[in-house]
C-alpha cells in the first residue's frame, strides 16, 4: 500500500499502532489517515476514536481498513470514521477514495478559512461601528449607513459557515458519485461508447464541487482561470445540461445569437455558472411555463447577452434589493437569495456590468456585458501563451 500511494505522488508515513500514530500525528499533521483495525498496543477504533476526539485533528479524514463483517464496519462508523476499505483493498479503489477524502479535505480547510476571515471582518466593522458612533451621534443618516454595513458583514459570515456546512454535507454523496464513476470508467475499455457519457457526468460532479466552493467569492477572490471564450457556446452547453427541467416546466427558449461574436477572456467555469444561475432563475420565474429569449450580440469593446423571460416580474421595491446576499422573493425553502449575488460578483470579477430591468405581470430582461479585453485577463492570457510556447 505503501508503494501504491508513494508511486501516485503522495508522502507517506508509517507506525506500527495507533499509540504511535497519535505521538506521530502530534509532531506532524498528515493530511488523511489510513489505519488497519487490528493492531496492538492501541487498536484502529482507539487510534479513529482518538483522532476525532481532539478539535486540532476531528476533521483529518481517517478510513478504516478491515476484512471483518457489517457489524464491525458499523463499529467503524460510530467511533467516527469517514469511510472504510476491505481488505484487501484494490488499487484503483484506494486511489480514488484517497484523491476524494484529500479534495474534500482541501475544500474544508479553504472554506474554514474564509469563515475566519469573514469573522474578522464582522468584528472589523463592529469596531468602526462603534468608532463611528461614538463621533457622529448626531448624523443619523451616517450611523444607518454604518449599521447596514455592519449586518452586510454578519450576513456574510453566515454565509461562510453556510458554505462550510454545505461543503461537509456534499462530501460523502459527492464522493460516492465520483468513485461510483471512476469503477464504471475503469471497467470499460478505450472507445466504448459509453464512456463518452460517464466522462460528462464525472465533469458535472466535478463542477459540483467547485459551485459550492465559488461560495467563497464573497469573501475572497481566488485566482481565476481565464480563457478565450465563445459565450454563445457556453450558454448552448448549459441549456443541453438542463433540457430536461425546461421540457419538464413548459419553458421554450429562444437563442438569438450574432453570427460573428468575438471570443472574450473569462473563466470557464464562473461563466457556466453565471447562464446556470440565470437560467434556473428565468425558469422559477415561470411556474406555468412560458418563453425564455437569450440573445447574444457584440460591440467593439463588448459582448451583450440578454435573458429575458416571460414570468411574474419583480416588483419595484424588491428589485433593488436583489442583490443583497439572502434576500429572496421566492417561497420559503425555494431560494437561499445567492443565485444573484454571485451572478454580480462573477461579472464584477470580469470587469463586466450586469442590469436587471422587471415589470410585474411581465417578465425580466438581465442584461450582461463583457468586456472583449481587461488589464487583468489580458494579463493572464498573455502569461498562459507564454507558458505554453
Amino acid at each position: 500500500m505503501r508503494i501504491l500511494l508513494e508511486g501516485a505522488g503522495y508522502d507517506v508515513d508509517v507506525v506500527s499502532n495507533g499509540a504511535e500514530g497519535v505521538e506521530r500525528i502530534a509532531a506532524r499533521t498528515p493530511d488523511l489517515i489510513l489505519s488497519d483495525i487490528m493492531m496492538p498496543t492501541m487498536d484502529g477504533y482507539a487510534f479513529c476514536k482518538a483522532v476525532k476526539s481532539a478539535e486540532a485533528t476531528r476533521a483529518i479524514p481517517f478510513v478504516l481498513l478491515t476484512s471483518l463483517g457489517t457489524a464491525e464496519k458499523l463499529r467503524a462508523l460510530e467511533e467516527g470514521a469517514d469511510d472504510f476499505l476491505a481488505k484487501p483493498a484494490e488499487s484503483t479503489e484506494l486511489l480514488a477514495r484517497a484523491r476524494t477524502l484529500l479534495r474534500g479535505k482541501r475544500l474544508y480547510d479553504d472554506l474554514q478559512v474564509a469563515n475566519a476571515e469573514l469573522h474578522q471582518l464582522t468584528e472589523q466593522l463592529e469596531e468602526r461601528v462603534a468608532e463611528r458612533t461614538a463621533e457622529l451621534e448626531a448624523t443619523n443618516e451616517q450611523l444607518g449607513s454604518m449599521s447596514q454595513q455592519l449586518w452586510q458583514a454578519a450576513k456574510l459570515a453566515t454565509m461562510g459557515e453556510l458554505a462550510a456546512s454545505i461543503a461537509h454535507e456534499l462530501n460523502n454523496p459527492l464522493g460516492t458519485v465520483t468513485l461510483r464513476i471512476e469503477s464504471m470508467l475503469a471497467a470499460l475499455p478505450p472507445g466504448d461508447p459509453k464512456r463518452e457519457a460517464l466522462e460528462v457526468v464525472e465533469g458535472e460532479v466535478e463542477r459540483m464541487a467547485n459551485l459550492v466552493a465559488n461560495l467563497l467569492q464573497f469573501g475572497r477572490r481566488s485566482q481565476q482561470q481565464i480563457s478565450s471564450i465563445d459565450v454563445r457556446r457556453e450558454i448552448t452547453a448549459t441549456l443541453d445540461l438542463i433540457r430536461s427541467l425546461l421540457n419538464n416546466r413548459g419553458v421554450a427558449v429562444v437563442q438569438d445569437f450574432a453570427l460573428d461574436v468575438p471570443l472574450v477572456p473569462a473563466d470557464r467555469q464562473l461563466l457556466r455558472q453565471l447562464f446556470l444561475n440565470l437560467v434556473t432563475n428565468a425558469v422559477d420565474a415561470m411556474p406555468g411555463g412560458g418563453a425564455l429569449t437569450i440573445r447574444v450580440t457584440s460591440t467593439s469593446e463588448r459582448v451583450v447577452m440578454e435573458f429575458s423571460d416571460t414570468g411574474v416580474g419583480i416588483a419595484p421595491e424588491d428589485l433593488a434589493r436583489v442583490g443583497e446576499p439572502f434576500f429572496t422573493t421566492k417561497a420559503e425553502g425555494k431560494g437561499t437569495g445567492l443565485g444573484v449575488p454571485i451572478c454580480q460578483r462573477i461579472v464584477q470579477d470580469h470587469h463586466g456590468s450586469l442590469d436587471i430591468v422587471s415589470e410585474l405581470g411581465v417578465g425580466t430582461t438581465v442584461r450582461v456585458e463583457l468586456p472583449l479585453a481587461n488589464g487583468r485577463s489580458a494579463a493572464l492570457l498573455s502569461d498562459d501563451s507564454n507558458e505554453a510556447g
